[in-house]
């Protein structure tokens, strides 16, 4: 391990930095200080130490940004005194991050009573309890993640000359999932919604690039529990262009602030009907191969005439094992018509579909379980090119069917999705900011 010297000449200085920077991607052990807050103990009996392999770690000191920051006196290493070396002690300066608050209040939507079938339980498709203090806290799909420190990475310029929805520059590095090949930067558009726990963050769902400053989710991911009103926007981060779920420095990834969020009026939180929301990044996103926007629907939006033609959905889900997928996969589904799927379970689908959503799937294994709440069902556009399409968004996962123990959704049964195409008016009004 290499440890960068405290003080004297030729060192590396430690920065301190107060609470609420935003490189908080460096989760490495568990901390404990019985001092005051004087001493830390960091402790990992996991990790494996060896010999001339370096290690980068970032410490994160929460301090009063009125008075002096702390300094760093000295850094012992399994009960060895690594520095001061020399008994200088630099001290560096500091500079303020991104705030963002320590009482998050994100919602985790709850099961509807299903009446004679207390068995089946609606919930976003794949999600599994969490363990958080906070009781409105939605604890995603897969609950909180250990955030390695990887450095903030640094996305690479496009070549391209302007932005051009729905296209993909063709990755040089496939990876075969699941039997399909699925390249880093194949689908740039989606993007994956995180919320922030002072320096940590948990995944929460999906959502799609839809503007290089705007995009498109189910509000039941931003909102509060049983309620139409919409969390804090300072307690969530976007990141574009990840591919793996727990590597954190690829070319290409961008992490960019929230500035608003706008849920659909008439949202129902009981029934997740209308589910769909806008949200808009503080700053917009750069164009590169790796973060690109998705078209909107266009054309005709009768979903009789998608009927039994594939989409495709691409998300961290669960693989046929039930273990989560470290890398961004997709399921290719076809539309079902709303016959099919409200008689294949009428005491679920008749209650939770409408006019305004689809059902896919293939009832096999092959379902948005293998995606994530809030993720796009898109197509390409017809009259594009084959072999490298436009493609559009038509669908947003919204609520599956759940398994009997409620960990995940039951991939035997359809997905249900918002019908993009059917609220066009309202995603293009809260775009323009005239809602």
């Amino acid at each position: 391990m290499r440890i960068s010297r405290c003080g004297g000449k030729g060192s590396r200085t430690a920065t301190w930095r107060p609470a609420y920077s935003t490189d908080h991607r460096n989760w490495f052990g568990e901390v404990e200080t019985k001092d005051h807050n004087k001493g830390f103990l960091v402790k990992n009996p996991d990790y494996r130490l060896k010999a001339g392999t370096p290690l980068t770690i970032k410490f994160f000191v929460r301090f009063d940004p009125n008075r002096p920051p702390p300094k760093l006196v000295s850094l012992r290493l399994n009960a060895v005194v690594k520095c001061p070396e020399d008994g200088v002690v630099t001290e560096a300066p500091w500079a303020a991050g991104h705030l963002f608050t320590n009482q998050p209040d994100l919602s985790d939507p709850s099961s509807p009573d299903f009446g004679s079938s207390p068995s089946i339980n609606i919930r976003p498709p794949g999600r599994r309890p969490g363990s958080s203090d906070d009781e409105d806290f939605y604890h995603s799909d897969f609950g909180a993640l250990s955030l390695p420190d990887s450095g903030r990475p640094q996305a690479k310029p496009s070549l391209l000359a302007k932005a051009t929805c729905g296209t993909v520059v063709k990755s040089p590095r496939p990876l075969i999932t699941h039997g399909q090949a699925i390249g880093d930067g194949d689908f740039p558009w989606h993007a994956a919604l995180y919320h922030a726990q002072g320096i940590d963050l948990t995944y929460t769902c999906g959502a799609s690039l839809i503007s290089l400053q705007h995009l498109l989710t189910v509000a039941h991911c931003v909102t509060r529990k049983k309620s139409t009103n919409s969390i804090n926007a300072g307690n969530l981060l976007v990141y574009l262009g990840k591919f793996y779920l727990r590597i954190w420095k690829t070319p290409g990834i961008q992490d960019k602030r929230v500035d608003s969020i706008t849920v659909h009026p008439k949202y129902n939180p009981h029934t997740f009907g209308n589910d769909v929301a806008v949200v808009k990044l503080a700053e917009p996103a750069e164009l590169t191969n790796y973060v690109r926007p998705i078209c909107l629907w266009e054309g005709n939006s009768k979903l009789d005439l998608l009927v039994d033609q594939l989409g495709t959905v691409v998300g961290w889900g669960f693989d046929e094992s039930g273990k989560i997928t470290e890398q961004l996969t997709k399921a290719n589904m076809p539309i079902v018509s709303q016959e099919t799927c409200i008689y294949s379970f009428p005491d679920f689908y008749s209650r939770f579909t409408s006019n305004t959503t689809f059902c896919a799937g293939f009832k096999n294994g092959t379902s948005a379980c293998n995606g994530d709440s809030g993720g796009g069902m898109v197509f390409p556009r017809p009259g594009s090119d084959k072999t490298n399409p436009v493609w559009q968004i038509r669908g947003l996962v919204s609520i599956s069917v759940a398994l009997q123990n409620g960990f995940k959704c039951d991939s035997s049964h359809y997905t249900v999705f918002t019908d993009v195409a059917k609220f066009l008016d309202f995603i293009k009004g809260a775009m323009t900011d005239i809602l």
